[in-house]
């Protein structure tokens, strides 16, 4: 005859702790490797002067990333001439890149750019976890999971006061 398992506090932690590691996969979700970054090309040169509109679509804009806000940077891209885009590479997950750019225009080049942050909080997942993922778990399924795990939480607590009481 199978022995009933008895739930102790250390086992519904342990219980509760795999359930959370095996679920937690499902509820990430992840950037894609790569991730546009768009700007605004400059009218006028620093001492105020404008620049020539033919001369607009011959500005080239190199981006730079690093660690920090002040760098140290180390180039990731350049744009092809008169562009407002690039397509430049997000940070691993649960890590900060700082980006900036400069502009250059032949004979002279510009100062770097304020630097811009981009910070991802998921740890990246596969395509094919996606696609798993987008087929197994559906809303319904989540709100039925949800309240099943509700469920169990409010009969463990249950049992375990009813426990409690009668050890008294």
């Amino acid at each position: 005859m199978p022995v009933p398992v008895r739930y102790t506090g250390r086992n519904m932690k342990k219980a509760l702790f795999w359930g959370i590691l095996l679920l937690a996969p499902l509820l990430i979700a992840a950037e894609g490797p790569d991730k546009k970054i768009s700007w605004t090309l400059p009218t006028t040169y620093a001492d105020g002067t404008s620049i020539d509109p033919a001369d607009v679509g011959k500005i080239v804009v190199e981006v730079y990333s690093g660690p920090t806000e002040k760098g140290p940077w180390k180039w990731i891209a350049t744009s092809l001439p008169g562009d407002t885009f690039v397509t430049v590479p997000v940070p691993p997950g649960w890590h900060t890149l700082w980006y900036t750019a400069k502009s250059t225009l032949p004979g002279a080049e510009s100062e770097y750019a304020v630097p811009v942050s981009k910070t991802i909080l998921s740890l990246p997942t596969t395509p094919m976890m996606k696609k798993i993922a987008k087929k197994l778990v559906t809303k319904k399924k989540m709100i039925f999971l949800f309240f099943l795990i509700l469920l169990a939480g409010l009969v463990g607590i249950l049992r375990y006061r009813g426990r409690r009481i009668g050890k008294r």
